[in-house]
This record gives C-alpha cells, structure tokens and sequence, in this order.
C-alpha cells in the first residue's frame, strides 16, 4: 500500500496510527552491551525506541524498551507518570499535545542497575481537536531551554517558563480566559491575560496574551517534572468555558542524577540540494494544475505554483496569504476602501474580495496581477469536466447556478446561458488589483478558502505565458458583448481539456521561461523519472510564512522500494516515501542508529480500496494481455460484487500483510463506507449495515445466486508499481475467489499509477479491479461523496456506474438471451431485476447526496448527517467498493531534515502531507 491523492499514488510505508514527529533521533540500536569496569560488568543500555517520534494526542504509541531477561524496566513518560514493564514493548498514550522525554531504569532485584538518563528520547505529541472544539479552545505552547539548548537544567536553577498559544479560538464571542501551569510537583500558577473582555471592530473579543511571561520556577529535587499549560476559554455570551493543555517536559539533574539528550548521527550530504527518493515508479500525469489529479504531480504543483491561500501549519481550518496579500475578512466589507486595500467578505457570505499582493513575478519575470488569477480561475472552470476527472469541478460548485460537479459548464457551442454564468463568476480590477468571487449560494470562508489552497484547480497561471504557448483563452465575444461568440470559443477550449486534446507545453512545462509562480520552478523533467526544482529567483523576500527557497529539490520516482531504501539508507536521498509496510523493521534500525527520523501523524484523509469496473473495454483490456477475458458486464452483477467483497480477508490484510500485528506497528485501521474520522461529518461503520467481513461460504453461495459462478473469466487486479504490499493483498484475493470458483482466475498486475490515471475515462477503463484510494480535495464530506459515489464523479463515472447503463443492460438480460459460456439461461430474467434494481438505488442515492451537500454546506450538520449515513448504507448496499485501509500517514527523513521555523506541522498538514507530498519551501536542511 502506498500513500496517494485523488488519483493515484500510495504511502508505501504507510502511516501509523500513533503519529510521531522527532526531536531526537532513535536508539542507538536494540540491543544491550556489557563493557568490564574493574571487577564488575556494566550494563550500557540503548535508549527507548518509539514507533515514531511523532504522536497524536489520545492515540496509541508503541515503545520498544532493549531490556536483557531476567530485568524488569520502570519505564518514565515523562507525564508524571512511569511504568514497569518486563518485555520489549510498552504501548503508551498522551492525553495532551507536547514534547514528552523518555528513559527507563532497568532494575534487578528491586534496585537500579543501568539506565537511559543520559539518553534522554523526545517525542513531539501533536494535538487531537474535533473540528467543532477547534472553534471553542485554544492550543497551548510552552518554549523553555536549559543546558545546551535543551530542556534540562541543574536544581535550583532558575526556569524561564515561555507560555502562548498557536491560535485564539475563531467561535463566535469565544475569548482567552485564564492561563493555568501545573510544574508537575504539586503545584499550579495561574495567570491571567491582558483585558480578555475588550472588544474588537468586528464584534469578538479580543484574545491577549498572559500577563506573566515568561513565567520563573526552580525545583529543589532531580527527576522528570511534566510541565502543564492549560488555557481556559470562554464564550463571554453563554458563561459557558472550555480548556485545552499542553505539555512540556522539563529534566532536572544533581550530581547523583544526571540527564542529557540522546545525541543524533548528523553528517549533512549535498547541502544546498534537497533528494527524495519516491517509490512511485513512472511518476506524474501532468503538471497542469488544471488537469491533474493525482498525488505524483500535485506534489509538484504545491511547488511550483501560487494559490491566494494556503493551509497555516497541520491546521485544516485556519489560513495564511500567499497570492493573496491579506486574508479577507467581513469586517471590511462595509468599508470601501478597506475592501480594496485587504480584501473583505460580503455578510451574506457570497461574495469575496481578494487583494492581490503586489510584485509577485512568475520565474521567467512576468508580473502576476489580478487579471492573472481571473484568467486562471476561468480556465479552471473550463475544464471541470474534463476526463480523466479534472479538479475544477471543486471551485465551480460554487460559482455556477445548478452545477453538477465533473461535468462542463458550457454543453454546447451555443450554450450563452453557461458561458454568461462564467463570465459573471469572477471580476478583476486592474486599478486596485483585487478579484471578485461572486458565489451562488452562501459559503463559509473555511470550504471557500479550502477550494483555492488546493493547487489542483487553485493554482494561478501566467496568463501571458499561456497565450505565448498556444494555451490563450478566447474572449474576444465578452469584449464584443457578443455571448454567442463566447460560448463557441468557450466549448472549443473546454475540448483541451481531455486525454488526447492537451496542450503539451503546459501539460510538461519546464525551464526558467515556463511560467510557474510559485517559490520553484521546474528546472529539469525527465519524463517518468525524476524532476528538478530550484528557487524562483523573482520570489519575494518579505512574504510572512513563506521564505524564498534556498534549497535545489531533486525528486526520484525510484523504480522499486528496494532502490528507494537503499538511496536513503546509503545517505544518497535525504527523504524516502511510499516504502511498504514490509520496510518498517529497517527504518526502525535506522532511527535507532540516529541514521533516520520518523514522523507519523493523523488523520490524514487518505482511504484505500479496491474499485470494480462495471463497463470493462474489452478490447483495452486484452492490449493488456491478449489471454485476458471478462465480459465487460461481469462487474455491473451486484451479487458478485457483493462475493468478492465476503471473500477478502480483512483481518489478515490488516495484521499480517499490511502488518499491523506482524510489525507491532500501527499502519491504519480497517474503514467501512467513504466518509472517515478527520471530516467534518464521519459515520461511524457501527452506524452502517452490510459491512462486509471475510466469510468464503456466504461468498460462494452468493456467486451461485448470481448466475455467473460457471462463467469463465481470466483478469488483472492492478495495483500500483512497487506497491508490494497491496500485491500481496491481491494474491491472497485471488486465491480465494478461486478457491470459491475454479472458473475465476484473477492475477495481480503492476502499473504505473499515472497509467491507471489514463485509464480512468468513461468506456475506455480496460481495468476490471484496480487498487485506488481517495484523499481530501478538502475536508468536508461531500468532496468524498461526490468524488466515489456521483454519478458524474470522478471515480464512479470512468468505473461504468450510470443508471442509463444499468436501464438499458437489464434490458438486455431481459430481452434476448445472452449468449456467454457458463451463465445460466435461467436466472437471467433475474439478472436483469437485479440491474434494474441497483439501477433505482443508484439514483436515490445520487439524490441523497445531493440534498446532503447542500445542508452540509449551509452548515446544517444534523441533517447532513441523516442523509449521509443515508447514502453511505444504499452505496454499502450495492457494493460499490471493496474497503481495505484508511491509512496513517508517515514520513521518513534523515536527522538534519527540519520543519520551517523548527515546526515539522508545515508537512503534517493532511491536504497534503497525509499523502506524503511535501512543501519544500518549508523543509530546512541543516
């Protein structure tokens, strides 16, 4: 398995479910050593091995404690609490965010014989907020530095306790109350802030910092002590109060107990060059923001283009400027020139004005102005419907009346009604240089800023560039007035944006002269093999949050894991990604060398499954293999759907071949149905029923009823290039689906993920089954909905799931006998019932989600949900899927790898680092 976004690729060492980020590097390895000292033996211990450096808050965290038998290990947390365990492993978890150390003190007989004092492991708890609490709390930070830098200090020495928070509450009257700090010995400081209760011009209270900061305390005995900062918040409407904590531990030592931080094996290679070694072979499918739709090239997209916004650290509701110079807001709206100068939101919520931040310049020195980002977002329009499924449709639901996402806008070269509604989306001005979204219904900023942080469709374009390629749009009918003229202009540029009709230019752009705007360029692309970014030399100096790189990036797309470890583990790649799971045993052995760091973080909005085909082509198929043979309905039987799924084995998929259990490590956890923890509506598989469990008699029975269980068929389970694990997965599928019926003879086949891409078209998919995933376009749950069960979605339409399809092949199973060795005359008119029938829940479900979409947006989150889990029980029902992962996510970089301003969270960030795609501008080397 393998980590992916939209379309396509896969976190090969997938993500674990406990969430780690370093600050030290791991043990020095697993094994004890014994040194003679005069005439007695002493024990050198390695120092706790955590699963990941990087945990989430409340989940579960493996350590690996080297203790020789016949010892016992009182294992310290550094919550306040330890643990005595005897064995190699203890599972841990911490209710609060914050930076934990950890040792252990072997014991023999009751007494210490050895310890990891001097070894001292850190690891980084990153917080677990609900979307909902995340309006009402605050998240603590606590900084303190004692000897050497570190968080160790001598008794009676003087702790400058440093104490803040990421963010003030964004609810409605929500306010900073009361700062209390526990310093782990019994005793608790409570600080208030400034004049909590002053107002601010738009009518919420203002947030202040604490009156006392930093905050001075001693300790007068040695040991751990947890230090606790937790901030009340209050709603000054309601009375009502909530807290959050954060938790910083603090080493102090005497002469007789003596603490230091495990030291890292740092040795910096290449600097000034950033290597990545990807285990994704063939690479992207393009890297036109506009048509791309896979995580390969969405990596580079992040990079090399611009958007208005961009996500502020792991934070999927909070953001910083890019394009934008500030971020609008509705307090400016009612006054003009503020509205000009900052940008502002209409009260209604339909309408937003963005300043474009001055002096931006594309790589090759061309301006980016307002009219630069008008022209991108009417070319991301039209393109919305293009195929394979295309990004635009995500700002688009919201620009265009009725629109039905994945299709075009305008139908025809006479549709001015499509071409008006464009051209009435969005206005520029060139004299204050602002845009103009002019919304159809209400949106909140989060969904809204959400759809423009996206580089898949939010990305803005040199305009100049564009028309100097052969890319240029045609207005010439808006500025004739002329809507007949624009609509056939505007339906012959829409016919660009399909596989076979690409502008190649801008599909492979490369060079200085491109017209990437973002902080690099593409410098070098070697087709399927790597690609080279360096700094955009015109890049601003002075944009808060994001630097003017000053690393070369160099991403591999590896031909197989093993290559791709071994570039990292030799020192010659300076981050790994998308390594199976098989690989966690030796990255481990690295980290405990100080030769590797991993983080794991969640959610990460990333789900695996397998998808059926309900239209196979036949004819692309066999190009494939000429022995190949399926009818191209096989997959539209729901009863054998519904067989396949009973006849997969989903404990042993997740214990032993993703390895869960076999590696006592948390990859991710079994899901049911498309909507998952982390989204702002999640149904829980306890509220769903059919969720399929691995049962090959109920299997075999159900192929009997079919009518299919003598037809004979011979096909590919596809699976991404060099993702062994889910190889595996389909080997063990297929032998039981033979086991159950001799006549099905499936086989796993590798293929490049953007070659799977190609194949996502509707009547050209030649793939009967092939392994994919979804990730959040954003975090909201109709971009999952839309995207895997819609009718025209991305993924439902090219897999044959249209109820026109299913009318007309029940009509044929009625009709006329179908003439295909081993099917059953007999149950054919039953056949038919069933297509018919799954072709009327089909549509009641598409209807569903429609009315769930608008309620979740609106914001009605009661009645989305009733009609989600709605949804999600009629898509259970037909099968649709076979459900495997819903994935961790992880990254693996050497020691000297940091997070911009020494905060790893600008990777953690699900958009797109639960993919493991990564914002260079925000890696430091060094």
């Amino acid at each position: 398995m393998e980590a992916g976004y939209r379309s396509g690729v896969r976190l090969k060492v997938l993500a674990i479910v406990v969430i780690l980020v370093v600050v030290a590097a791991l043990a020095a390895s697993y094994v004890q050593h014994t040194r003679s000292q005069g005439s007695r033996t002493v024990l050198q211990l390695s120092p706790p091995a955590p699963s990941t450096y990087s945990a989430v808050a409340g989940q579960q965290l493996s350590l690996y404690i080297p203790s020789p038998a016949g010892y016992s290990a009182e294992v310290f947390l550094g919550n306040g609490s330890s643990v005595t365990v005897r064995g190699d492993y203890l599972t841990v978890s911490y209710r609060w965010p914050g930076r934990y150390l950890i040792y252990y003190a072997l014991m023999k007989g009751g007494r210490v014989v050895a310890s990891t004092s001097q070894e001292l492991i850190e690891v980084l708890v990153t917080p677990n907020v609900s979307g909902r609490l995340s309006q009402e709390v605050s998240v603590p930070v606590i900084a303190v530095s004692g000897l050497n830098g570190t968080p160790v200090f001598d008794v009676g020495q003087r702790v400058s306790v440093f104490i803040g928070y990421l963010q003030p509450p964004s609810g409605q009257n929500m306010t900073i109350y009361k700062y209390f700090l526990s310093l782990g010995n019994g005793t608790t400081i409570e600080v208030s802030p400034r004049n909590y209760t002053a107002y601010l011009d738009t009518g919420n209270y203002t947030y202040l910092r604490p009156s006392e900061d930093p905050v001075n305390v001693s300790f007068s005995e040695p040991g751990l002590y947890p230090l606790t900062l937790t901030i009340e918040t209050l709603n000054v409407s309601s009375g009502q109060t909530f807290n959050y904590s954060y938790t910083q531990t603090v080493a102090v030592e005497s002469r007789g107990l003596r603490f230091s931080m495990f030291k890292l094996d740092v040795d910096l290679p290449n600097p000034g060059t950033i290597v990545v070694a990807k285990n994704v072979p063939g690479g992207p499918f393009s890297f036109d923001p506009d048509i791309d739709y896979g995580n390969i090239g969405f990596e580079v997209l992040l990079n090399v283009y611009s958007t208005l916004v961009e996500y502020f650290g792991a934070n999927t509701t909070k953001f910083i400027p890019m394009a934008a110079e500030y971020i609008p807001t509705v307090g400016n709206w009612s006054n003009v020139t503020a509205r000009h100068l900052y940008g502002a939101i209409s009260p209604n919520y339909t309408v937003y004005v963005f300043k474009v931040r001055p002096g931006l310049r594309a790589a090759n020195g061309d301006p980016i102005t307002a009219y630069d980002v008008w022209y991108s977002v009417i070319r991301d329009m039209l393109c919305a419907g293009g195929t394979p499924g295309t990004p635009g449709w995500i700002l688009t639901q919201y620009l265009i009346p009725n629109y039905t996402p994945f299709t075009f806008v305008v139908t025809s070269p006479n549709d001015t009604q499509g071409a008006e509604e464009i051209v009435n989306a969005i206005t520029y001005d060139n004299a204050t240089d602002t845009v103009t979204f002019h919304l159809v219904r209400p949106v909140g900023p989060v969904a809204f800023f959400d759809a423009l942080a996206d580089p898949q469709g939010g990305s803005i374009l040199d305009a100049k560039w564009l028309e100097e390629v052969g890319d240029g749009i045609n207005f010439t009918g808006l500025y004739d007035h002329n809507l007949t003229q624009l609509a056939e202009a505007f339906y012959s540029y829409e016919q660009t944006c399909s596989e076979g009709s690409y502008n190649t230019a801008v599909q492979w752009p490369s060079g200085p002269s491109a017209g990437f705007t973002g902080p690099y360029y593409i410098a070098v692309y070697t087709p399927g093999q790597s690609v080279v970014l360096k700094p955009n030399p015109y890049w601003p100096t002075n944009i808060t949050y994001f630097p003017r790189p000053n690393d070369t990036v160099i991403i591999e797309w590896v031909k197989d894991p093993t290559t791709a470890y071994e570039l990292f583990a030799s020192g010659q790649a300076d981050i790994v990604t998308n390594l199976p799971t098989s690989y966690i045993p030796r990255l481990l052995q690295l980290e405990s060398q100080g030769k590797a760091v991993i983080y794991s973080f969640s959610p990460s909005l990333l789900e695996w499954f397998f998808a059926f085909n309900l239209q196979v082509n036949e004819s692309l198929l066999s190009q494939l293999n000429p022995a190949y043979h399926i009818p191209g309905w096989y997959f539209a039987n729901p009863l054998v759907r519904e067989a396949f799924a009973y006849a997969f084995n989903y404990t042993e998929y997740i214990d032993d071949i993703v390895g869960n259990v076999k590696y006592h490590f948390n990859f991710g956890s079994l899901y049911c149905g498309a909507l998952v923890p982390g989204l702002d509506i999640y149904i829980p598989p306890s509220e769903l029923t059919g969720c399929p469990t691995f049962n090959l008699t109920y299997a075999k029975q159900l192929l009997e009823e079919s009518g299919f269980y003598n037809v004979s068929v011979y096909f590919p389970i596809v699976i991404s290039s060099g993702d062994t694990t889910d190889y595996t997965a389909a080997q063990m599928w297929a032998a039981a689906l033979h086991n159950i019926d001799p006549n099905i003879n499936a086989v796993p086949m590798y293929l490049p993920q953007a070659v799977i891409e190609a194949y996502q078209v509707p009547g050209q998919n030649g793939l009967p089954i092939y392994y994919w995933y979804w990730s959040a376009d954003y975090p909201m749950a109709d971009d999952f909905m839309n995207g895997m069960y819609l009718e025209a979605g991305d993924y439902a339409l090219p897999d044959g799931w249209n109820a026109t399809y299913l009318e007309n092949l029940s009509a044929y199973f009625n009709q006329s006998r179908v003439s295909y060795p081993g099917l059953s005359p007999s149950v054919e008119p039953e056949i038919g019932r069933w297509l018919w029938q799954e072709a009327v829940e089909y549509i009641n479900m598409n209807n569903t989600i429609g009315v769930a979409n608008y309620y979740d947006i609106a914001g009605n989150y009661t009645g989305a949900y009733e009609l989600y889990r709605q949804a999600e029980q009629e898509a259970m029902s037909l099968y649709m899927y076979v459900y495997t992962i819903y994935q961790n996510a992880l990254m693996v970089t050497k020691p000297y790898m940091h997070g911009y301003m020494g905060m790893i969270s600008w990777q953690e960030n699900p958009m797109w680092g639960g993919i493991d795609d990564y914002a260079y501008f925000w890696w430091v080397k060094g």
